[in-house]
């Protein structure tokens, strides 16, 4: 019986050596960024073996010698798949969709991964559905999916997800759809199209020259992160009738047009076919809630003539975030837009510690209230030496950094750094000659509040090299005010409530990404956030903790209090 325990050991050991020979670290880097089960099995698909086999070699790419099964095509794999199984797929151009079908679990998915960095590409080739071609990439009602290290060109887009959720994309390239058109294609169809999917993530991958290169239609609590998105025609990305999804750490430029948009779903895109069985004939209004923009980079955008096109974010979202963002060379930063029928909810955001320089029209422009368009905060943001606009086009150098509509709803600018080398008048009316100092303004157009806001040079570290971080000096240093105030009753507990929980995230249950970490400024008290009411602005903190009512919060910061802008001095991110 111990002989036999003993064999039983030894081939447990070699099938275990095996399994880490063929399963690189690359893939252990994996399964510990995105918290996942190890595989189970191993199979391989290589395009250069002639007929599939169950003795394949991954050390000399042949069969005969080694104990893997191999498939010869994509197809045979995505077919074949089960729970727990990773594909490796060996270097080649494959001109075949990836068409996955089935789905993995939670505790157990399925890989589709390049072997050991080697060049995977999916290659001119399209994936049909009811005579219209899409993407090669196509996740197909699947859940629980890995896909990683693959390329994508020369097809009509890059894919679709549609009602497929918890899968993760990372480190793809998607290149040049042939709808791209030298940045004049308007196609769905011509980027990574995710509609009616939940829960997915897509990082460190590229994105050139795509049309509406990736979309989120109708899908929540996504992840975008860590990305670089250069050249599409139309967006960038988009967000459209998607609640609780996580923009953050990304590279966005565009010189063909905007980079960004928010919007609500009209009947339009929910009818279309790209959504399959589940288009719809109705629109989806006032339904683009609690999305986090933050920590990314917004430059060089198309330089338009109005405050509607070349838009570091076109905005038409409720409730929604957007902080800790760089915009430079972008049109208009952020254009808080209101239009039929997409766009006609704009309310109740929190757009806060971004840094808005050099854009060509203004940082912030804000459009006309056609239904709902008010209550929107903007608060200790820096809006410095944006060039300004006249009456005809936005092309003028004469520093301005606001743009409103003469008809707007009630929206407050508070504790931002709002000025120009050039002078006061930092504030421009569409259609209107006149320019404005925030003082005068504040006289003439009772819908905006302003309150507390200063001007003066944010003395960045070196604008000629797009460093925005500030310098020692810098008079945005502790220069920032507590977003919030604690209503409770003072004690000490996990739970609180405070008077706007609208600026802070729990981490909108995303696996792996963790609630915004506060600071109470009695003691300087840090807790991290785990759940948010936003009814009751109620607050659970991961410890304890005790305040006074009345008691300021915020994010954490450094010094002695929040710093103007997008980077905190001395915090290198």
């Amino acid at each position: 019986m111990s002989q036999l325990i003993k064999l039983v050991g030894i081939f447990a050991l070699l099938f275990f050596i095996s399994f880490s020979y063929a399963q690189p670290r690359s893939v252990q880097a994996l399964i510990e960024r995105f918290q996942l089960p190890a595989f189970e099995k191993i199979v391989f698909v290589d395009k250069r073996i002639n007929a599939s086999c169950d003795n394949y070699d991954p050390k000399t790419r042949r069969c005969g010698n080694g104990q893997y099964q191999l498939f010869t095509t994509l197809k045979q794999a995505t077919q074949q798949a089960t729970a727990g199984t990773l594909f490796f797929i060996r270097e080649g151009d494959y001109q075949e969709p990836l068409h996955i079908i089935h789905s993995g679990r939670d505790n157990s998915y399925i890989g589709f991964v390049a072997y050991q960095g080697e060049k995977v590409r999916l290659l001119n080739t399209n994936s049909v559905d009811k005579a219209q071609q899409y993407g090669p990439l196509w996740i197909d009602q699947s859940d629980y999916n890995l896909i990683s290290g693959l390329e994508v060109s020369g097809s009509v887009g890059f894919g679709r997800l549609l009602n497929s959720h918890h899968n993760i994309i990372h480190d793809a390239q998607f290149i040049e759809s042939s709808l791209w058109n030298e940045g004049r294609g308007k196609s769905k169809r011509g980027g990574l199209y995710i509609a009616f999917s939940h829960f997915n993530k897509i990082t460190d991958s590229y994105f050139y020259k795509g049309t509406d290169s990736l979309a989120l239609v109708h899908s929540d609590h996504n992840l975008i992160e860590n990305n670089r998105m250069d050249l599409a025609g139309h967006d960038i990305w988009n967000i459209k009738c998607g609640n609780y999804n996580v923009i953050r750490g990304n590279e966005f430029s565009n010189k063909q047009q905007k980079i960004g948009s928010v919007f609500d779903c009209e009947a339009a895109t929910m009818s279309w076919h790209g959504n399959g069985t589940f288009a719809q004939a109705d629109a989806v209004l006032d339904r683009t809630r609690h999305n986090i923009i933050e920590h990314n980079l917004f430059h060089d955008a198309v330089r338009y003539y109005s405050a509607s096109g070349g838009n570091g974010i076109q905005y038409a979202g409720q409730t929604g975030i957007i902080r800790f963002n760089q915009f430079y060379r972008t049109n208009v930063g952020i254009g808080i837009t209101s239009y039929p029928s997409e766009a006609l909810y704009n309310y109740d955001n929190r757009i806060y510690h971004n840094t808005f320089y050099n854009n060509w029209c203004v940082g912030i422009g804000v459009g006309k209230e056609i239904k709902i368009q008010r209550g929107n905060e903007i608060v200790n943001n820096i809006l410095w030496n944006n060039q300004g606009v006249s009456r005809k086009s936005c092309t003028d150098k004469n520093a301005k950094q606001l743009l409103f509509s003469k008809k707007f709803g009630n929206n407050w600018f508070f504790n931002n750094n709002i000025g120009s080398v050039l002078g006061e008048q930092v504030i421009g009316v569409w259609g209107d000659d006149k320019h404005y100092s925030i003082y005068d303004y504040e006289g003439s157009y009772l819908a905006v509040q302003f309150d507390q806001n200063i001007a003066k040079d944010p003395l960045f570290e070196s604008v000629e090299n797009d460093n925005f971080q500030l310098t020692k000096n810098s008079p945005m240093v502790d220069a920032g005010t507590f977003l919030t105030t604690i209503t409770s009753k003072s004690g000490q507990g996990k739970l609180l409530q405070v008077k706007d929980a609208r600026f802070f995230s729990a981490g909108h249950d995303i696996k792996g990404l963790a609630g915004d970490v506060i600071e109470i400024k009695r003691g300087n008290q840090l807790a991290t956030i785990v759940q948010i009411d936003y009814v009751t602005h109620s607050l659970i903190l991961d410890r304890v903790v005790n305040w006074q009512e009345g008691d300021s919060l915020s994010l954490s910061y450094q010094g002695k209090a929040p710093d103007l802008g997008a980077l905190e001095y001395g915090v290198v991110r």
